[in-house]
């Protein structure tokens, strides 16, 4: 076989699968139909680029991993507070539903074909679970009512590792029988119990890992990585077909243990998974038999409509007996089970793993799924919309909004939005801040709205607008693009005036409010004197020049008015105050360096030790330790290279900033992004109000490009200083 062959195929399928990913993500279609037809089409039975049996025996052992690591992946984002927060429904679903589809599936296939009873449970494991990468999109684009995409959602969800597990012990089951298939019960336990403490031990190592520190954090990802290859190849060689379940069960520990580094591992592993979910299905696309759907003939046809017509209804009727669901309801349940990749993955390695061992119905496996999957996501995608409109299931737009920033300024718009009756959920990473909001009867979530799941949070299906309030600008205008994509209405932003640049106007999503009023001010957790008010109506009308948010009959604006209306029930208020804000920023020549660091943790080490000249009673260890660790859980990079560390410390009697410029290039660690200049303010503690004024100062100082460039041009230290006392 010649090596530029297998080369093509494997480059080939690889770049495709990626190209059509993104083709999917753009026609916000199923991927596994776009990435299917493309195989098909690149496969040797239409264009010949892809050719599978290039591959030869390595096709088995790529497949093979690659639903490991999937099956790996989808261990580690495993939801057990949904599994406990999940409704009497989806609980039913999940249990009774997946025994009525397991058992009614196997008396259709084996009523139809008569193959050995052992085999059909197998053939029927495999279309136990719905597809979360294919009810995502379709619940995206029909927008049904609430309650039924949250059992939608969490069915597909929390249905994936019960049909994992359910498929792999069928599988186990079905290759422990001898030549007259009765089953040799010990080599099925010795299979199961060795993947399951193979899987077990590897996970609990890994979490001890990971917790001591003993791996750096760069390597992170990839340890992870080859530790899930090592854990399903050893688990292989020591009992054969154990691999899948063992690597199955790890990443089901790992993800349970919460291990401090999950979020990055899992971010990293979504990103492979896609990239292996790509290659995977060009291959196997390319490497369908095509003629097998024929020679199945009528009865492959007839079994897909047994299972859409009479095995979903039954599964959801017995599923929602005695619930509160209308008849339409559970129709429109009963039609909606699409199947993805998690049945097409592990459909095929079993195939070629069965003929490898020389079963002659392990063809079946293959052609019965695949028709399964493109019987359920071609009609019912399809026609979900339709049928949802005739059953009278699916939502208006939806009207509530989303805030990103639990800080005293949106939880003061927070209240503004609920005194109205609009369902609003509040955001951010900042756990103290949340619990506030929780206290003041807000709906808040603690999570980072930049890689949160909306699909894994209920409170946000009646959720269309969303406005983003952290004292970040380039934050916002990042939460702007991506949730744009996401909520049905609008996205709005805060950012201060003269931040936007001509250059990149075009670029930004979301309109911009309020950005004649320094905001970021008390946009700080533990700001309390904000300056905002709720007026009614009744309690007279404000001046238009101080409205920010408008309540009338058609809901709420965040246009500023020209005139106050008649027909306005409540106006949210700014209150400008007559104190100086011109504060000037704690700033001394001697606390201005160019450094020669090439790391940033090196740069806030010599700022540091650069206020300790000033200030002896700095202890620098302590105060560097406390700064790193705020940057590592959130940056502090305001954006365009500017960098706004800051703390409070009883080290220091009163505020003290040190503004440090490197020679040459530092890398924000969390963003990658270039950092020119650090603002680094020290306050002493129980002095919010003075720091807080020293943070609008600064962002001030750099909130222009016309700033920024004059400090971008300073040859000295002492020019510098000079730059930044004239602004």
């Amino acid at each position: 076989m010649h090596s530029n062959d297998i080369l093509t195929t494997f480059t080939v399928a690889a770049a495709l699968g990626v190209c059509l990913f993104t083709v999917a993500s753009f026609l916000q279609v199923s991927a596994i139909v776009v990435l299917l037809i493309g195989g098909v089409i690149a496969g040797p039975q239409v264009l010949g680029i892809v050719n599978p049996s290039d591959l030869g025996s390595g096709l088995s052992t790529i497949i093979s991993l690659a639903v490991a690591i999937i099956l790996f992946e989808g261990g580690l984002t495993l939801d057990l507070k949904g599994y406990r927060s999940a409704s009497k429904e989806i609980c039913r679903v999940l249990t009774i539903g997946v025994l009525v589809t397991w058992i009614g599936s196997t008396l259709l296939i084996w009523t139809l074909f008569r193959f050995d009873p052992a085999f059909c449970f197998l053939a029927a494991s495999l279309v136990i679970v719905t597809g979360p990468t294919v009810i995502g999109p379709l619940l995206h684009r029909i927008r049904v009512r609430e309650r039924l995409h949250h059992i939608l959602h969490w069915e597909g969800v929390l249905i994936d590792p019960i049909g994992v597990f359910i498929a792999l012990l069928c599988y186990e089951f079905y290759v422990s029988t001898d030549g007259s298939h009765q089953v040799v019960v010990t080599e099925f336990l010795m299979r199961f119990f060795a993947g399951a403490m193979f899987g077990m031990a590897f996970g609990f190592l890994l979490d001890l890992v990971m917790r001591r520190g003993w791996i750096r954090e760069d390597h992170t990802n990839i340890f992870v990585l080859s530790m899930a290859m090592l854990n399903f190849g050893l688990a292989d060689l020591v009992i054969s077909e154990s691999g899948l379940l063992s690597v199955t069960v790890a990443g089901l520990v790992l993800g349970s243990r919460k291990t401090p580094q999950l979020r990055s591992i899992v971010s990293y592993k979504v990103e492979l998974k896609d990239f292996l979910i790509g290659l995977l299905f060009i291959l196997l696309a390319a490497n369908l038999d095509l003629a097998a759907f024929l020679d199945y003939g009528w009865k492959i046809a007839a079994v897909v409509l047994g299972i859409m017509l009479l095995v979903r209804p039954l599964n959801i009727f017995f599923s929602m007996y005695g619930s509160t669901l209308g008849i339409k309801d559970k129709l429109f349940l009963s039609w909606i089970a699409p199947r993805g990749i998690v049945a097409a993955s592990m459909a095929s390695l079993f195939t070629l793993q069965l003929k490898q061992l020389g079963v002659e119905e392990a063809t079946f496996l293959e052609t019965f799924t695949y028709s399964v999957i493109a019987g359920t996501v071609l009609a019912q995608g399809m026609t979900a919309g339709m049928v949802g409109g005739l059953l009278g299931v699916l939502r208006p737009v939806a009207s509530g909004w989303i805030i990103v920033g639990a800080n005293p300024v949106g939880r003061k718009v927070a209240s503004f939005l609920k005194a109205q009756d609009i369902p609003v959920v509040v955001i951010d990473t900042n756990a103290r801040d949340v619990r506030v909001a929780m206290r003041e009867g807000h709906t808040a979530l603690s999570e980072d709205a930049m890689l949160m799941a909306p699909d894994a949070h209920p409170q946000l299906y009646s959720c269309g607008n969303l406005i983003a309030l952290t004292p970040n600008p380039d934050l916002n205008r990042m939460l702007c693009r991506r949730w744009s994509e996401i909520v049905e209405g609008s996205v709005f932003r805060w950012e201060p005036s003269g931040y936007e640049t001509e250059e990149n106007a075009h670029l930004l999503v979301g309109d911009k409010v309020w950005d004649q009023i320094p905001l970021n001010r008390w946009m700080q957790s533990g700001s309390e004197s904000v300056p905002l008010e709720v007026v009614h109506a009744a309690d007279g009308t404000p001046s238009p020049a101080n409205v920010l948010m408008t309540a009338n009959g058609r809901g709420v604006t965040t246009k500023r008015p020209s005139v106050v209306g008649n027909g306005d029930r409540a106006w949210l208020v700014y209150h400008a105050t007559s104190e100086d804000t011109r504060s000037t920023i704690p700033l001394s020549p001697s606390n201005v360096i160019l450094s020669d660091q090439h790391k940033l943790f090196d740069l806030y080490r010599e700022m540091i030790v650069q206020l300790q000249n000033t200030n002896p009673g700095v202890q620098p260890d302590g105060l560097l330790d406390e700064m790193w660790k705020r940057e590592e859980d959130y940056t502090s990079l305001l954006g365009h290279g500017i960098a706004l560390p800051h703390v409070w410390t009883d080290e220091v009697e009163r505020a003290v900033l040190i503004v440090g410029r490197p020679k040459t290039e530092v890398i924000c660690p969390l963003t990658n992004s270039t950092i020119e200049i650090v603002f680094m303010l020290i306050s002493p503690s129980g002095k919010p109000d003075e720091h807080l004024r020293n943070l609008a100062q600064i962002a001030k100082l750099v909130g222009t490009e016309a700033k920024r460039s004059k400090l971008r041009r300073a040859t000295s230290a002492e020019e510098l200083y000079e730059i930044i006392t004239s602004l």
